[in-house]
C-alpha cells in the first residue's frame, strides 16, 4: 500500500496535469480563418459543418480554427462560449 502511496499517486497526478496543458497546433490556412458571433457575417455564405470543441482557452480558439478549415470554411460563427474560447458554432464558406 505504500507503493501506491509514494509512486502510484504522484504519477496519476503528473499525467493529469500535463494533459490539462497540451497545446492545440494550428492546421495549415487555421491562421485565416475569422471569427465572429454576429450571425450577418455570414447571411451570403455556405454553412458547411456545425463545430463543437471539446478544449478550453487558447487551446479552444485554435481547435475551433482547425475543425473550420477541416470543413473547408474561412469564418466560423461562434454560437456557444466567448470568441476567444469558443465552445460551438457553425464553420461556413465565404466568397
Amino acid at each position: 500500500m505504500l507503493y501506491v502511496r509514494r509512486v502510484v499517486v504522484p504519477v496519476a497526478l503528473a499525467v493529469g496535469l500535463i494533459s490539462c496543458v497540451v497545446a492545440v497546433a494550428p492546421a495549415p490556412g487555421a491562421d485565416k480563418v475569422r471569427l465572429t458571433r454576429n450571425a450577418s457575417e455570414v447571411s451570403a455564405c455556405s454553412a458547411v459543418g456545425n463545430v463543437r470543441v471539446n478544449a478550453s482557452g487558447s487551446s479552444a480558439r485554435t481547435e475551433f480554427r482547425n475543425i473550420v478549415v477541416g470543413f473547408g470554411g474561412n469564418i466560423g460563427l461562434v454560437t456557444s462560449g466567448p470568441t476567444w474560447a469558443p465552445v460551438d458554432g457553425i464553420a461556413y464558406r465565404c466568397p
